[in-house]
């Protein structure tokens, strides 16, 4: 009997049957634009608190079920809610969605993994608090699951991870540890301090299979007094090199104060319609034809965009510094949209109607789903998205080798750079039809093959797709990939019977390590 078969039947006793999804149910756990089609759903829990969870982790290390953890499973183009293997069981913390605390005087959260970026974002609004949060894209997916991912959104504190300040963790034998100042009882330090005494332990708990990450704190940005959103237009694509250091030098300076974005006509043309519309030849769409849409849209061959938050003055005199810096392009335009609203501006999210000006106020929406549909109306996507040095010639070499990637796979260049004081995150997307073998064929060798030349400059992807988790890994490999050893060791000591996400991110418990797969290891009888 597949020991998965027992663990479902059991955790019955502690979530509820209606709470577990069963082998072979046609309505469980699988990515919904899979890159490698045919895999059936996968079996899954989920439990309503902490307490159900500490049971369902002692259950899973008492029969040596693994489990492959997520919060509320949109996270779209990197595998969705689906486990690495066949052999796991999805724990689902959906359901775990309250929102615990928000403090506008100190400006933080604590919330539990099931709270959406929806979610929170209404009940600010609800209660007239006088803050603004970060989101993502999409705002349907989990505060804590992307913040634990490393995700990141278009305000400054777009950095997700930065603004982390404790965290509650069920570890693998079912104990319960706070972090930091939250290791103290009758204390509200947790979500304030992101320090506390001895070692800083949150970082072990991100991106990680060494705990059930079951509350976190998360700081917020006061609500401005005024916002002001830039548009920066440059019609050359041999500007990009200046572009880009111009803007990153001006975030190093904190004359810009998020993480700007720089996006080109493709991006622009995924919000506008499914690629029929504007080409139905074969191949990547030709650079003719793209700057013949660029013209038709009114926008630049490179679209910076930029805000500003707080006093207007201060916003006044950014601005001027912006556009003294800019001018230095031949022909790049700057414009700017001033709101205001003074303590008030929480509540004013309704007038920001435009999509990134909107994700730059920190207001959650769903727009960004429908560029899903770019490639085929039954349409998916995968991310790719390497980390590189915020240099302008390295961002213009790199996006070069891409393009010829791309023009040699067939496949559009999406790009929509997010720009960092030191670093930038690559984003380039592969949008493909779902179940389209030969076009999955294309995606597959195309991501590949960019992860591999992002390899040899030193460059790698900051979050991955379930499928290409062991590839990354197998990059980071100084001094006989130390590190990977490292968390090996970690691995082994917290979680022995391996039960917690094995293989996320590259680490494997000892009992897979070798085969990098848990399936033998749960089927048959034990």
């Amino acid at each position: 009997m597949d020991r998965r078969q027992e663990f479902l039947r059991r955790a019955e006793e502690i979530v509820g049957a209606e709470n577990v999804v069963a082998l072979e149910n046609p309505e469980g756990y699988i990515d919904p634009y899979p890159l490698n089609p045919g895999r059936v759903p996968w079996p899954g829990v989920r439990p309503a608190n902490t307490a159900e969870v500490q049971s369902i982790v002692c259950l899973a290390t008492e029969l040596e079920v693994p489990l492959w953890t997520f919060s509320c499973g949109k996270n779209l183009g990197y595998g969705g809610p689906e486990p690495r293997d066949a052999g796991m069981v999805a724990l689902d913390l959906s359901r775990m969605n309250r929102i615990l605390k928000v403090d506008d005087r100190l400006c933080y959260a604590v919330v539990e993994p099931g709270v959406t970026f929806f979610d929170l974002f209404e009940y600010i609004k609800e209660h007239g608090l006088r803050v603004w949060m970060s989101v993502p894209a999409l705002g349907w997916g989990s505060v804590l699951g992307n913040m634990l991912d490393r995700g990141y959104g278009m305000t400054p504190h777009g950095d997700h991870v930065k603004s982390l300040c404790g965290m509650e963790v069920v570890l693998p034998d079912g104990d319960l540890v706070r972090t930091g100042m939250g290791a103290m009882e009758g204390t509200d330090l947790g979500p304030i301090f992101q320090g506390g005494f001895g070692p800083t332990l949150d970082g072990l708990f991100t991106q990680s299979n060494l705990g059930v990450v079951t509350q976190v704190g998360l700081w917020l940005q006061p609500a401005p007094h005024t916002y002001v959103n830039g548009d920066i237009a440059v019609e050359r694509e041999e500007d990009l090199p200046e572009l880009i250091d111009i803007l990153t030098t001006l975030r190093r300076e904190e004359i810009i104060q998020n993480n700007a974005l720089c996006g080109n006509v493709v991006r622009a043309a995924t919000m506008r319609g499914n690629r029929a519309k504007f080409w139905d030849g074969e191949g990547s769409i030709p650079d003719w034809r793209l700057e013949e849409m660029r013209q038709e849209f009114g926008l630049g061959q490179w679209n910076g965009k930029f805000a500003l938050y707080g006093d207007l003055g201060l916003c006044e005199r950014r601005l001027e510094i912006i556009k003294e810096r800019v001018s230095v392009i031949p022909g790049a335009r700057v414009d700017a949209r001033f709101y205001s609203g003074g303590e008030g501006m929480a509540l004013q999210h309704e007038d920001i109607a435009d999509l990134d000006r909107t994700q730059m106020a920190g207001v959650p929406t769903l727009k960004p789903l429908s560029t899903v549909g770019w490639a085929a109306e039954n349409g998916g996507h995968i991310d790719a998205a390497p980390i590189i040095p915020a240099r302008g010639e390295e961002v213009y070499a790199f996006y070069q080798e891409a393009k010829r990637l791309y023009t040699k796979y067939g496949f559009d260049l999406y790009i929509g750079y997010h720009l960092y004081p030191r670093h930038m995150v690559h984003v380039t997307m592969i949008f493909f039809e779902r179940g389209n073998e030969e076009m999955l064929t294309r995606a597959r060798a195309l991501y590949s093959e960019l992860l591999e030349v992002a390899r040899s400059r030193g460059y790698a992807p900051y979050r991955s797709h379930v499928d290409y988790m062991d590839q990354i890994a197998d990059g980071f490999d100084f001094n006989n990939h130390a590190v990977r050893r490292l968390q090996e060791k970690l691995k082994d000591a917290l979680d022995p019977a391996g039960v917690i996400a094995p293989g996320k991110q590259g680490v494997w418990p000892a009992r897979y390590r070798e085969a990098r797969s848990s399936l033998e290891a749960v089927a048959g009888v034990r």
